[in-house]
């Protein structure tokens, strides 16, 4: 069709044979292709980084655990350290498990700063308080009712602990609740709870404390002594003192005179005036001696003591000094004393003096006078006018011994019964080298101890059978403070509640058993015998065996002469069965003492308040005085509580080899229910005491027998 293009084309030749020939290469001068922009890149960038996020997201999800956080109060901040995402979803963060650090601060609160350990679980509750500053105090303290009179030093206590004294200026205290004590000398104590609002900030407290006192006025007579307040001193008199409520205690002293004391009783409020106080001068001190010493002084009608004596007397006004000791006459003095200084005042004792004519004595006979040798009997001997005890001895013939008390004006006539006898009929009877006497005791077998039925027994009396092979010379008597004396020259047996156990003739006491066991020691070497008692680590011990030797009788020997019946030694106490004793046949707690002792025997009198002289009761069988009463007597034993045993005899016990204490046997004057059994004073430790003495035995020598 015209002006229509053909829809068909000439197919080429493909029949024709065609060449392609290479032509040469010719770089191109076209511009190379554009490279990506900056852009581009920054763009590319963050949409790797957003798809790490989100990957990371959703892995953080997927394996955080939620936290509930509570905190109180709530704070200004929370920080939680050791994470790097710390998300918070409707009140719970989300965490990895792991352990951070959480941190909260607020205004007024100690900033808050912990640990806290997220673990596997999907959930966890933290519950965490803050605390609240310390506040700052301040205290002052005036007059109740009186804001302008300050009080200070009182002192302020917070919840028991003392913090200060007013006024106590920004004192740091714990926020809430305290009490609150405040003292002041003359006010009454306050208290009161206080609520501290903390935070750091400041409160004031202003507290009115109520009077406790009254002015009291002292005045003295001269004046210028000083006051002291229950032992505090103060002011000089005259003086006006605010003084503390109550009973109070007041002293003035002043040099040259006594001091003076006085109880008053303070009222709040109501000012006393207190009568003039009239001081006295000091005393004078009196030093009396007399010769002899030991003599009784009275000072008006007033009972001092023995001399030496040293006694307070009023200055400056006469006083009458008496002095009185038997054998004595009395004598006087008038003495007066300066204030504050000594006077010393020596009286001589003037003797009163007996004749006593002594008939018939054997010709060649001796003398002894209270256990001394005056020599050949005279016709007539003066003697002091007090008790002695006269013996004479002759050869041949039987001691004869009486007491007697001379009277001055009055002479005795004394009759000398001189009985003849012989070496066969005289006792077995020996004289130690000081003149001490034993006699002879023949061994033999006893039952010692009390049995458990027997009334008064005591726990350590258990019964033994005693076996005593060998012959024992036992002392007649207890050792006598003159006997003692040529041993121990300043022995001194003291007194008891005034009354002297120091005469020559009463037991020598206030000795320890080594004092005893050196005595025996003594005797032995003056006879030329073993001692007994050695020296061993410090302390003396017996030897063993135990040698012929001076010695304390040991608990069974002493037992054993104790309970000498009259046939067979049985007896329960030294002078038969019944107690209480017969009359005048021992010395223990009795009437007499009712004004020295507490515990006594109301129905029984001997006449001796204290210790008596030995042997002024009568013997027992085996002519052995004084094993019942006068004084406790120290034993050779180390005492030991022995168990009963059936069918075993003890032959010749001498004790345990150790010990604290030793064994003490008999009763004494101090005691008015006795048993002639053990007794052992554990509490004294082997001390020396006023109604505790000694007597001395040893072994018959089987080369002499019996003299």
């Amino acid at each position: 069709m015209s002006g229509t293009p053909s829809r068909h084309t000439t197919p080429p030749d493909t029949t024709a044979p065609r060449t392609i020939a290479p032509f040469p290469f010719e770089p191109s001068h076209h511009a190379p292709p554009p490279r990506p922009s900056r852009r581009r890149k920054i763009v590319g960038l963050i949409a790797v980084f957003l798809l790490a996020g989100l990957l990371y997201g959703v892995w953080f999800v997927f394996t955080a655990r939620q936290l509930r956080l509570t905190i109180q109060p709530e704070p200004d901040l929370v920080t939680i350290q050791g994470a790097f995402l710390t998300p918070r979803l409707k009140g719970y963060y989300l965490l990895r498990p792991g352990n951070y650090r959480l941190t909260a601060v607020k205004e007024g609160y100690v900033p808050l700063s912990t640990e806290i350990a997220i673990g596997d679980q999907a959930r966890q509750d933290v519950d965490l308080s803050m605390v609240k500053l310390p506040g700052r105090l301040t205290i002052t303290a005036h007059v109740a009712d009186q804001p302008a009179s300050v009080v200070t030093a009182a002192r302020i206590r917070i919840d028991q602990d003392v913090v200060g004294e007013t006024p106590l200026n920004d004192l740091e205290v714990a926020a809430g609740p305290h009490q609150l004590q405040i003292e002041a000398t003359l006010y009454r104590p306050f208290e009161a709870m206080i609520d501290v609002e903390g935070k750091g900030r400041r409160q004031t407290l202003t507290i009115g404390l109520i009077p406790d006192y009254a002015d009291v006025t002292v005045t003295s007579n001269p004046a210028q002594a000083q006051i002291s307040i229950d032992g505090t001193p103060g002011e000089l008199t005259p003086a006006t003192l605010p003084m503390a409520a109550g009973t109070r205690h007041l002293e003035l002293q002043r040099a040259g005179y006594k001091p003076w004391q006085k109880t008053v009783q303070v009222t709040a409020g109501q000012p006393i005036t207190v009568e003039t106080a009239i001081l006295a001068p000091l005393d004078g001190r009196l030093a009396i001696t007399s010769q002899p010493a030991g003599a009784n002084v009275m000072i008006g009608t007033q009972y001092q003591g023995q001399t030496p004596l040293e006694v307070d007397l009023a200055p400056d006004q006469p006083h009458v000094v008496q002095l009185s000791k038997s054998g004595y006459a009395p004598a006087s003095r008038e003495v007066t004393v300066r204030s504050g200084e000594q006077t010393d005042v020596q009286m001589q004792l003037t003797p009163l003096m007996g004749i006593v004519h002594l008939r018939n004595a054997p010709d060649g006979a001796t003398l002894f006078i209270d256990g001394r040798s005056y020599g050949p009997v005279p016709e007539k001997i003066s003697l002091l006018a007090v008790t002695h005890q006269l013996e004479i001895r002759q050869k041949g013939f039987a001691p004869f011994s009486r007491r007697i008390t001379p009277r001055p004006g009055f002479p005795i006539e004394l009759q000398v019964i001189s009985k003849r006898t012989n070496a066969t009929e005289i006792p077995g009877v020996i004289r130690a080298p000081d003149g001490y006497r034993l006699k002879r005791i023949e061994p033999g077998r006893f039952q010692m101890g009390a049995s458990r039925r027997e009334q008064g027994r005591r726990a350590n009396e258990t019964l033994r059978v005693i076996l005593l092979t060998r012959p024992i010379f036992m002392g007649l008597k207890e050792v006598t403070n003159r006997e003692f004396r040529a041993f121990q020259p300043d022995h001194d047996s003291g007194t008891f509640k005034g009354k002297s156990l120091n005469q020559d003739d009463q037991p020598a006491v206030q000795v320890t058993w080594e004092q005893a066991a050196r005595f025996c020691n003594w005797l032995s070497l003056k006879e030329k015998l073993p001692p007994v008692y050695v020296e061993a680590n410090g302390k003396l011990r017996s030897t063993s065996p135990i040698g012929n030797g001076y010695r304390l009788p040991t608990e069974a020997e002493w037992e054993f002469c104790a309970r000498s019946g009259p046939t067979a030694r049985s007896w329960k106490y030294p002078w038969g069965e019944s107690y209480p004793p017969p009359a005048k046949s021992v010395n223990i707690a009795d009437a007499s003492a009712a004004d020295i002792l507490t515990l006594t025997l109301e129905t029984y009198e001997d006449a001796y308040p204290t210790a008596a002289p030995v042997g002024a009761f009568p013997p027992n069988p085996e002519g052995l005085f004084d094993l019942g009463g006068n004084v406790a007597e120290w034993c050779h034993d180390v005492y030991t509580i022995y168990p009963f045993r059936t069918g075993q005899v003890d032959t010749d016990p001498t004790g345990p080899e150790e010990g604290q204490h030793h064994v003490i046997k008999g009763s004494s004057w101090k005691h008015a229910s006795i048993r002639n059994l053990r007794v052992a004073y554990r509490d004294y430790q082997d001390e020396a005491r006023p109604d505790l003495g000694f007597r001395v035995c040893r072994y018959v020598d089987p080369a002499k027998g019996t003299p």
